[in-house]
């Protein structure tokens, strides 16, 4: 497979050099400080910044062949500490945020990149050969949308093989939009109404056409494969079983916006994605789908998978950017946004891969069609990821329109006592709060935050305290350090719930949280206070061993 020169001789570069120095330290401490300083005169970098990105990522800190064991939020609800306590007595082991197969947690990736999941992952253990499946479990997949609309290839099939992806007729939506000009094309996109599913409902339409009025003839669509909010893997089962579908609607918006570079980052905590999706491009690039002539078209477009070496917050659209450019994944400071200033300081469209899977559709059956799914307010539907805690667990396309409760009794009510919706960043929900419809605007005017639609059930018993506990640390390890308030607030916090003064820690928690969620450079430090104050408030009893709820 072929890669872009540009992305070759700007990241490239530097990429091969930070996994070169990681094969060195594996393999030798002792010439870890020569290499360091070969590496750095090679990349042209000061040696103090090669430094600084290598502590940064946990990738290049850690050996490949230790096992990576799942302590997303689902994860941990079904046992995670315990599993990870039994492998370390015979496995070098570090936490991973998340893996993405929260229908059947726990979940392990061991160091040959294979997912274990549940029985497995005990098995090995306990010290017992797991009996690897002869083919990946298939995540269960349903629609109560009129029609499915993102998961529309993979409820007949997976469409890995290009073969496979064309008799169910991907790329045809993209022959059809070079036929016509790129305005058409943003007008349609405009006209349906179209959101993106990253978390933030940003009008796609909007965004795409920023990119193309933004000035300079270089311009990059980066799709956001960095999903790793824990609890959603929607993502993750496009990127692996329908890939096709990803680059079409990356080639759309490159043709839209009028990129001519498109890249592909996946979280490295996605290993069978990498490799589905690497598949799939060089499979493009052979039949004449991707490279200088499109379909024959005239419009050249290269495209490259790049994955992350990780860092959950390089799940933030600017933090990736940086990540890409082979930098610390640090958000940056907005405006300029993306569109107008993103990707080497060039105009630059992100979006994730769900957003980009529905893309085709409004080009096959038209903006106006499209529009007849879900509400004024958000248009065509949304995937909900469904963790283990479910009775039926796996992925659920419904419309905009229908209520979380709806989703809930359908997915079945196993008697939780609440839901996490979104993940850590996203809003803890009772039972008397499920009737809200889902809706970006409905939602927001509630204060609650749809995010990617991962939706985990907390069962009744769940230790509150722990869980609060729990999201402290995953934001203590996951932060990008740029900000105080979410760097130190995280860890001032942490240290607060320690402490045996109920009603003290709880109102300089309060004090903390407020400083976070207002001082924080991005969402990561901005949301993360939302829930975990709401998790305090409504478990007061068990967060605070007080007794009773406020």
């Amino acid at each position: 497979m072929r890669a872009p020169r540009r992305f070759q001789e700007t990241h490239g570069g530097k990429r091969q050099g930070l996994l070169r120095l990681r094969e060195s330290i594996s393999a030798s401490t002792d010439d870890a400080p020569q290499e360091i300083k070969r590496i750095a005169r090679d990349m042209h970098v000061p040696e103090a910044t090669l430094r600084g990105v290598l502590s940064f990522y946990t990738d290049l800190e850690s050996k490949p062949s230790e096992v990576r064991v799942c302590q997303g939020t689902s994860c941990k609800l079904a046992g995670a500490p315990a599993l990870a306590s039994a492998l370390e007595s015979r496995f070098k082991c570090r936490n991973a945020y998340c893996l993405g197969h929260c229908d059947r947690s726990p979940a392990i990736l061991n160091g040959q990149g294979e997912v274990l999941t549940g029985d497995e992952a005990w098995e090995l253990a306990r010290g017992t050969a797991p009996q690897f499946p002869a083919h990946e479990h298939r995540t269960s997949l349903r629609s109560l949308a009129r029609e499915p609309i993102v998961l529309r290839h993979l409820l007949e099939r997976d469409a890995v093989e290009l073969a496979a992806a064309r008799a169910l007729g991907i790329y045809e939506s993209l022959a059809k939009a070079l036929g016509g000009s790129p305005q058409e094309l943003l007008d349609a996109v405009e006209r349906s109404g179209h959101r993106g599913r990253g978390g933030a409902g940003f009008l796609t339409g909007a965004k795409w056409k920023s990119c193309a009025v933004a000035p300079g003839l270089l311009k990059y669509v980066v799709v956001n494969g960095d999903e790793g909010d824990p609890g959603s893997f929607v993502d993750r089962v496009l990127m692996e079983s329908d890939p096709h579908s990803v680059v079409e609607g990356l080639a759309l918006c490159a043709y839209a916006v009028g990129a001519r570079e498109g890249i592909i980052f996946i979280r490295s905590e996605y290993p069978q994605a990498i490799a589905s999706m690497q598949q799939a491009v060089g499979a493009a690039y052979e039949q004449g789908i991707l490279g200088a002539s499109v379909l024959g078209s005239g419009f050249g477009l290269e495209v490259s998978v790049c994955p992350g070496l990780g860092s959950y917050v390089c799940g933030e659209e600017t933090a990736m950017l940086n990540a890409i450019e082979g930098w610390r994944g640090e958000v940056r400071i907005r405006p300029p946004y993306p569109a107008v200033e993103g990707l080497y300081g060039r105009p630059t469209v992100v979006n994730n891969v769900e957003t980009l899977v529905s893309i085709p559709f409004i080009v096959e059956r038209g903006p106006e069609v499209y529009a007849e799914f879900g509400t004024e307010r958000s248009r065509g539907t949304k995937v909900f990821s469904l963790n283990q805690g479910f009775s039926r667990p796996g992925l659920v396309e419904v419309e905009f329109g229908i209520t979380l409760q709806e989703v809930i009794e359908e997915a079945g009510d196993t008697g939780m006592e609440a839901t996490i919706l979104g993940g850590p960043m996203g809003s803890v929900l009772l039972p008397h709060e499920w009737g809200v419809p889902v809706c970006y605007v409905s939602m927001a005017e509630a204060s609650i935050q749809l995010g990617h639609g991962g939706l985990v059930a907390i069962p009744r018993g769940t230790d509150f305290r722990a869980l609060l506990a729990h999201w402290l640390e995953f934001m203590m390890e996951e932060s990008c350090g740029k900000c105080v308030p979410c760097r130190l607030g995280s860890q001032c916090a942490s240290h607060v719930l320690q402490e045996q003064d109920g009603s003290a820690s709880r109102a300089r928690l309060r004090r903390l949280f407020d400083v976070m969620e207002a001082g924080s450079l991005c969402a990561f430090g901005q949301s993360m206070p939302r829930p975990m104050r709401k998790l305090m408030e409504s478990f007061s009893g068990s967060v605070f061993k007080s007794g009773g709820r406020d």
